[in-house]
C-alpha cells in the first residue's frame, strides 16, 4: 500500500523538458538512439546513427552543427515500478527546435536573464546547460528565459 508522506501546497514552475509558454515552436520526432534510462527531458541532444530520425547524447567533439534541439516531456512516457521516468531504446521522442522550454541546468551554472546558454557536450551532465563556455560546451545560440529554478535545477532556454 502506498502512502503520501510530503505535501507541496505550491505548483512547480516547470519540469524538465516542458514547454515554458505557448509562444510559436518547432517540434520534431525522434528515435532515442541511447541505452533504456540514459536519455532524459529537457536537454540538448545531439544527431543520432540515422540522421532525420533519431538522437543522442552529445558527446566530447560534438558541434553546434550536430545539436538538433532539446528533449521535450509530453506526457506520453510512463513511469517505471521504481517510479522514475525512463526513456526507453527506440522510443519516439519530441525534440524542440525552436520555441522556449524548461532546461536541465549544470550544478554549477548560474544562468541569468537573456545571457548565452551552452550546452555542456561531455561527462554525466551531457546534454544539461551552462552560462559558461569552455572547451566542454558548445554554443547553439540559446539564451536563457529565466534564472534557474533551484528547487528543480530547470531554467528556461530560448531556442
Amino acid at each position: 500500500m502506498a502512502a503520501q508522506t510530503n505535501y507541496f501546497y505550491s505548483t512547480p514552475k516547470g519540469v524538465p523538458g516542458g514547454k515554458f509558454d505557448l509562444s510559436n515552436d518547432e517540434v520534431k520526432s525522434r528515435i532515442n538512439d541511447e541505452a533504456d534510462g540514459s536519455m532524459k527531458f529537457g536537454i540538448a541532444v545531439a544527431t543520432g546513427a540515422n540522421a532525420g530520425n533519431s538522437v543522442k547524447l552529445p558527446v566530447t567533439g560534438t558541434t553546434d552543427k550536430d545539436i538538433e534541439g532539446v528533449t521535450i516531456n509530453s506526457g506520453t512516457t510512463e513511469i517505471d515500478v521504481s517510479g522514475k521516468v525512463v526513456i526507453r531504446k527506440g522510443a519516439t521522442l519530441g525534440v524542440i527546435t525552436k520555441g522556449n522550454v524548461w532546461g536541465r541546468i549544470a550544478k554549477t551554472a548560474n544562468p541569468a536573464y537573456h545571457k548565452p546558454a551552452y550546452v555542456i557536450i561531455s561527462g554525466d551532465e551531457a546534454g544539461s546547460f551552462t552560462d559558461t563556455s569552455g572547451a566542454t560546451t558548445v554554443d547553439i545560440k540559446a539564451k536563457f528565459g529565466s534564472e534557474v529554478d533551484k528547487d528543480n535545477g530547470i531554467a528556461v532556454i530560448e531556442l
